[in-house]
């Protein structure tokens, strides 16, 4: 892990120039280019997702990142497990979203206690429900509770990545602001039959140094442009967010992952 970090920030320069920030872009469009996105938005969304996984622990506070599809087999696990790649080198596990708010308490702070570099909701079956705990998790920088187990409190950070998919599910109350939404629609009758020319997931965990490096490019040349902010809607609580991830992505002219 060591090493692959070194080498990242090794292939990052000191002032990347526009340019090199557009080609770094377009090598990390390039890895979703047989995603069936519903529209450029939502592509655009996914790339914020990939720039939010590589800075995430340098972020205080982060939106979760949402993949829907309409049905099944569409390729939102796969998406998911490209964007999780990186924000860690090691393959997250999964975990069942929660039923109640105890529940979903007692998941955040067992999971988030091994400092993971994201949590993974995947396949929900219902909609991303505000549970009170999870909502602190996503707009707070640290969350307090009783371990599972034991008559004892702790608090845990939550400079995690939070991702979570499912088919026909979304974001509801006050997990809308919370989420940033990416819409996968193949349009097929049966996605599960489509073949795909190359295997991006493989491609980054191969070279995962290189491809976060590209990522990085990407942010460190808006931060040390002399562009000024591109016009969006502010996205409360996530002012810093907007500033490294959004704005990068609008500059090099994509349309805005929040819209």
């Amino acid at each position: 892990n060591n090493s692959q970090k070194d080498n990242s920030s090794n292939n990052i320069p000191d002032k990347p120039t526009k340019a090199q920030a557009a080609s770094a872009l377009a090598e990390l469009r390039e890895l979703l280019a047989e995603f069936s996105f519903a529209n450029d938005h939502d592509e655009a969304a996914a790339l914020a997702g990939i720039l939010t996984a590589a800075i995430r622990p340098s972020l205080p506070l982060a939106p979760m990142i949402h993949i829907r599809a309409p049905q099944i087999a569409s390729g939102k696990s796969y998406l998911s497990g490209i964007i999780a790649a990186f924000a860690s080198p090691s393959s997250p596990s999964a975990v069942a979203f929660p039923t109640s708010d105890e529940e979903c308490v007692k998941l955040l702070l067992a999971t988030l206690l091994a400092a993971p570099g994201c949590v993974i909701f995947d396949n929900l079956t219902s909609d991303l429900i505000p549970f009170k705990s999870l909502c602190s998790a996503l707009t707070e920088e640290s969350l307090t509770g009783r371990i599972l187990g034991v008559s004892k409190t702790a608090t845990v950070g939550t400079r995690a990545l939070f991702l979570s998919s499912g088919n026909n599910v979304d974001a509801v109350r006050d997990m809308a602001r919370r989420c940033i939404t990416i819409r996968i629609d193949p349009q097929v009758e049966t996605p599960a039959t489509r073949e795909f020319k190359s295997d991006p997931l493989a491609t980054v965990r191969a070279a995962r140094a290189r491809f976060v490096s590209l990522a990085l490019t990407v942010v460190r040349a808006w931060i040390v442009s002399d562009a000024e902010d591109l016009p969006c809607k502010p996205l409360a609580s996530y002012g810093q967010w907007s500033s490294w991830v959004r704005q990068p992505l609008l500059w090099l002219g994509l349309p805005d992952p929040a819209e």
